[in-house]
Order: structure tokens, then sequence, then C-alpha cells
């Protein structure tokens, strides 16, 4: 099953916190509009590569265990064409770019005819793919952020990781896009029990005491249960409520965490271009709190399961050991950590 993400999520975070990004300014730095500059990588394109293979390598395994060590392929597209890199020998329509090279080593190009900001198959592999920084910068309304754009991309690397470890999972969770037209988006009642559900996502992630945290999260666990029954959800919808929030929750927490965890070492001169503090989480924790129901299509869940993966980091450290097993889901696990065996 072939999904183009939708660039919603990132058009809705960008028109809500400006401060991350930098005014339009006139630059050079990432141009890429002749022919030739479309058929190869611009050295800003390179430098991104660069950096994103660097945070994967250095702070992967605090992301996700495993991450670091795992070789995932990376493509970068443009209007004109998709690049890979770290995979040799591709199958066509996959081909050298003559003349060119990244960090010693050829690359490979191919048509843009339907490209994917997601994980993508390059052979018997999965590629993390996104847009270039340049092709992003003129689709939104603001510069994006170097820094940003390099964890947007390790965001789709992680869903590579996702089809790679667990691709029963994986294959799962992207089946259940077939029952979006039947899940009640549009109910008021349905809507607002998702805007408490959020209230209370949101209320435990920001309590300092233990057992505030606990009942918090037991309070979420209590709305989501009264929200299913009372428009009788069935187990159809009930798993694409789940898988979704393992698919883009999970994607969306490492995303978070490896820009979390470059500004941790911001002190650091290969860390400095990053902002300390929580860069994303004032925007993102807003509109958990305030209006989670009115997240249109998978929006909604990528903030609840990455709030269930922050709630887990704090109740049960080791939950991410079964984290891609087929048949765990966030909320289980968190009513596991809530009331242990």
């Amino acid at each position: 099953m072939i999904r183009r993400k939708s660039s919603r999520w990132l058009i809705l975070f960008v028109a809500s916190s400006p401060w991350l990004f930098s005014a339009p300014k006139a630059s050079s730095d990432g141009d890429q509009n002749s022919s030739l500059d479309l058929a190869a990588l611009s050295n800003v394109d390179k430098a991104e590569l660069v950096e994103v293979l660097r945070l994967k390598t250095e702070l992967g395994d605090q992301v996700w265990p495993g991450l670091s060590r795992i070789d995932i392929p990376v493509i970068l597209y443009n209007e004109r064409s998709e690049f890979l890199v770290g995979k040799a020998k591709p199958p066509s329509p996959w081909q050298v770019v003559k003349g060119d090279s990244f960090l010693g080593r050829s690359y490979y190009r191919r048509p843009a005819e339907n490209p994917q900001a997601f994980a993508v198959a390059v052979g018997t592999l999965w590629a993390g793919s996104g847009g270039t920084l340049e092709l992003m910068n003129r689709k939104i309304p603001f510069r994006l952020s170097r820094e940003f754009h390099v964890v947007i991309i390790l965001h789709e690397v992680f869903h590579a990781f996702q089809a790679t470890l667990a691709p029963q999972r994986f294959a799962k969770a992207m089946g259940v896009y077939k029952s979006e037209g039947k899940y009640p988006y549009k109910d008021p009642p349905f809507s607002a029990a998702w805007n408490s559900e959020g209230e209370a996502l949101a209320d435990a992630l920001k309590a300092t005491e233990e057992a505030a945290v606990y009942g918090l999260a037991q309070k979420f666990l209590d709305i989501r249960d009264a929200r299913r029954r009372q428009i009788a959800l069935d187990q159809e919808l009930i798993s694409y409520e789940r898988e979704l929030e393992w698919l883009e929750g999970l994607a969306k927490y490492a995303e978070v965490r490896f820009y979390e965890l470059a500004a941790s070492l911001a002190s650091e001169a290969a860390y400095a271009n990053y902002r300390s503090g929580h860069p994303f989480w004032p925007a993102d924790l807003a509109r958990l709190r305030r209006n989670l129901g009115l997240q249109e299509g998978d929006l909604r869940f990528y903030l609840s399961g990455l709030a269930q993966a922050r709630l887990l980091d704090r109740l049960c450290p080791g939950w991410k050991s079964k984290g891609f097993e087929d048949k765990v889901n966030l909320e289980d696990s968190l009513r596991a950590a809530i009331l242990p065996d």
C-alpha cells in the first residue's frame, strides 16, 4: 500500500510556531532553480544528510534502542528528482548520479514522479524519504530552520525503522487507513471527548508529583473508554486509533526527542545551532490541551501517540523493549504502567 503523507501537520505547526523559523531572506543557500541543480544534490542537501546521519548515529539509541546501529537509506527529493544515499546498486529506475558523490560514494537518482514523505521501499530495504529544505521552504510561509528540517527527515527515517524491525506491524498500521472514511471525526460529542482526552494527557505531562501523573493518566484512559462506549465504537475503529498512534505518534515522538537531545548538548560546538529547551512542545501541548478533537485526519494521533509515549518514559522507562511487538499498543502499555501486575 502506497500512502503519501499529508503536509498538513507541518503547515499547522508552522502557523502556530513561527518563532521556530527564520524570516524569508535573500540567499543562495540551497537554491536549486536550474535544471542542472535539480539533477544532483546541492551542497546544502549534502550537509543536511550528513547531519541526519550524525544525529542518528550519536543520538539514535537514546531515542529508541537499536536505531543508531541499523543502516537505513535516506531519500531527499525536489521537484524533479529523488536522490538516494546509503544503498549500493538499487534496482531500476534508480541510476547513478554521474560526476558527483556523497561522502566519497556514489548516490542515485530517479525521476520524482510520486515522491513520498514517509518510508519508501528500495528493493528489500526501507528508506526514510522527505523533501529538500529548499522545496519545503517554498511550501510554507516561513523559512524552515535547517535543524528542524533535519529532525523532520529523522521522523521519516523512524518510519523506515518501524518498517524494517516490525514489518507485520507496519503493514497492519498502514492497512487501517482503509477505515478512515468510517471514523466519526465530525461527531460533536465524540470530538468533545477527544478534547477532554487531550486535556488530561496535557495535564499529566505537566504534572510534577508522581501521584498526580498516575491519576491524570488514568483519567485519560477513563475518558477514552467512555468515549468509545458512548458511540459504540467497533473494534475496527479502535484498531484504527491504536495503530495510527503507534505509526505516527511514535515517529513524532522520535522527531521531538532527537531535537531535545541535540538541544541538551547545545553547549558543544557540534550542537550549537540547536535551541535549548523544548522547542516543539509549547504549540503541540497547546493543541493537545485545547483542541485535540478538532485535528483533521490522522493529525490527532500524532499528538495523542506522542503524549502517551512521553508519559511511558516517566511511568515505565523500559516500555520500548516491547514497543514494536504486534499486539502491543500505547494505551495498553499505559494501563499496565498504572496498574502493574
